[in-house]
């Protein structure tokens, strides 16, 4: 007996939906809940539905757009990843949609949504933590993803660009402790986020390697933004045997770390060191240059950019981690010369 043909107009009947909704569903071109997607897969397997692929084949077609999710444009390291990014995708012809999620999962996890409904071909995501729930759910509908700067819980076999930060901060904590300092205050950044881990990870490894006690006490954990760097800097400052250095692990830190400092009229280096995981092009400008690990921003966008532009060509299946070199560049903030 010649099975009878199950439409896209039967599925959308069993499932309470429209057949537009269902659509959505089955090309992955729209949002759809996950309640309502769930209805729609179950009558699809329910009434063991097959979808016209030629005709789905025949619909399908290029946007030429790419999204980008970042946790912080106001921090001008970004500026220059985006300048990387844009200028390797736009020579390849794409566009790309941008949004600042401010470090706010529930803000990255729409972000996702929208450029989902927007049909982007693939996404490149600056995490500001760990949560990988929109993450998973752009890999689910075969969207190719990158991450940036940061991993996420379980990477969910998508592709990640960073630097080594545990080297840099390593190289950077050893260079203080060359200098002779041995109470080497840390303001790092939230302990879930890879940049945070990482980098405190390099200082610890290099006080162990140099027989230098840990103390807890020295160890301060921000948020990568600026007022962090000044609220934790005062709280090292009321130590009742202050550090002689403050090590910032990100440059907006190290710039509230710098105000706080300022408003203490404590002289640097003379009356106390800093130092900054990051450059920023007028850092070797100010009275005295500041001491920092420089990492390669616009390679990081172009690198991230290229491993995205070889996922939506479908060229490969396993995932890559690319690793880039930072560089120690030695100036005057810890007492140099």
């Amino acid at each position: 007996m010649k099975r009878k043909s199950i439409t896209i107009k039967d599925v959308a009947r069993l499932a309470g939906v429209s057949t537009t909704v269902v659509s959505y569903v089955i090309n992955n071109t729209r949002y759809v809940s996950e309640q309502t997607r769930k209805k729609v897969l179950k009558a699809i397997k329910d009434l063991d539905y097959r979808p016209n692929i030629v005709a789905r084949s025949l619909r399908s077609r290029r946007t030429g757009t790419v999204g980008l999710i970042i946790c912080d444009l106001r921090n001008p390291f970004f500026a220059e990843v985006l300048q990387g990014i844009e200028t390797y995708l736009g020579k390849k012809g794409y566009s790309i949609l941008v949004t600042d999620t401010d470090y706010n999962v529930k803000k990255e996890k729409k972000a996702a949504e929208i450029f989902f409904s927007k049909q982007v071909e693939g996404i490149i995501i600056v995490p500001g933590g760990e949560n990988n729930e929109h993450v998973r759910f752009l890999v689910e509908r075969n969207i190719p993803v990158v991450l940036l700067d940061k991993k996420v819980k379980d990477n969910l076999n998508v592709d990640v660009v960073l630097v080594k930060n545990r080297e840099g901060s390593k190289k950077l904590t050893e260079h203080l402790i060359n200098l002779g300092h041995k109470r080497i205050g840390i303001i790092t950044g939230p302990s879930a986020s890879t940049t945070g881990k990482e980098r405190l990870e390099g200082y610890l490894e290099a006080l162990k390697e140099h027989s230098i006690a840990e103390d807890e006490n020295l160890i301060k954990f921000g948020d990568f933004k600026k007022q962090s760097g000044y609220n934790l800097t005062l709280e090292l400052l009321s130590l009742s045997k202050p550090p002689t250095v403050i090590y910032a692990c990100n440059n907006l830190m190290g710039l509230g770390a710098m105000e706080a400092l300022q408003k203490r009229k404590v002289s640097i280096p003379e009356e106390m060191g800093l130092v900054i995981f990051d450059d920023l092009p007028w850092f070797r400008y100010v009275d005295p240059p500041l001491t920092c690990v420089a990492q390669p921003s616009f390679d990081l966008g172009k690198k991230a950019a290229e491993l995205l532009i070889s996922r939506m060509a479908r060229k490969r299946k396993e995932p890559r981690e690319a690793l880039l070199d930072v560089e120690l560049r030695i100036r005057k903030s810890a007492g140099e010369g």
